[in-house]
């Protein structure tokens, strides 16, 4: 169940993230659809705890470093996404397209980094989204490093129904995908998540750990590349498992 005051609070966090600039009172009731009085008390309780302050009376009001501070202090606490971060930012600059690293949540993955290719044209993600385990790269990466048994398990319990004409249309397809997989070590979505978009993935355990690793891209471009992507991805796959084995 969502906490309204939490999401409230989240919202607010992504709004300054977009506008960067001090918000009023009215802006933020206008912005997040809430009335005046849920807004000024959401302002209030964060000024109280230090984490916005008013940059000049009536002018609106601004994050503080201490947003900063705490992102940064709980970001080192996960040393091992620390030390992976840099070879995320080198398979961008390598192939030119987006990087994301994902972690399952049930029946969908959440991104927990990403690297945004520079190119004008590029697959936009942000971390915290949210996509279908079974359509995604990634999330097909991490199937894989499920036993066949439990992967079949969960293949049944997904939703096939609503997905993009390409995407596998039940368990039994889905399945003969993700043996053919396992066998060559890396996954493709082919416009299964999102149309025109090609996404290539490959999982990677860390203990307990599972993540799926892949680049996207628009599929006009990924596409006659996908033996040179495959192979990056594989090599900076190989790279983060060495990273992972030594890592405390």
């Amino acid at each position: 169940m969502r906490v309204r005051q939490i999401d409230n609070a989240l919202n607010l966090l992504e709004l300054f993230a977009r506008d960067r600039t001090p918000l009023t009172l009215s802006d933020v009731a206008r912005s997040l659809d809430m009335p005046k009085s849920s807004a000024f008390n959401l302002i209030e309780t964060l000024l109280g705890r230090g984490l916005l302050y008013e940059t000049s009376r009536r002018a609106g009001y601004y994050p503080t470093r201490r947003f900063f501070d705490l992102s940064r202090s709980i970001m080192e606490g996960d040393a091992l996404l620390r030390r992976m971060r840099g070879e995320l930012e080198a398979l961008a600059a390598d192939t030119g397209e987006t990087v994301v690293l994902s972690a399952r949540e049930h029946h969908e993955v959440v991104y927990i980094d990403v690297v945004e290719s520079p190119a004008v044209i590029r697959y936009f993600a942000r971390v915290g989204e949210r996509r279908a385990i079974h359509t995604t790269a990634s999330g097909k990466a991490i199937l894989t490093t499920y036993d066949p048994v439990e992967r079949g398990r969960v293949l049944r319990m997904l939703d096939y129904a609503g997905r993009q004409p390409a995407a596998r249309p039940g368990a039994a397809a889905l399945a003969a995908d993700l043996d053919a997989a396992v066998a060559r070590g890396w996954c493709e979505d082919r416009a299964e998540t999102l149309p025109d978009v090609m996404g290539l993935g490959a999982p990677i355990l860390a203990g307990e750990r599972r993540f799926g690793l892949a680049v996207a891209g628009p599929l006009y471009r990924m596409q006659d590349r996908r033996d040179e992507l495959v192979s990056s991805l594989l090599a900076a796959v190989a790279r983060i498992r060495e990273i992972s084995a030594a890592a405390p």
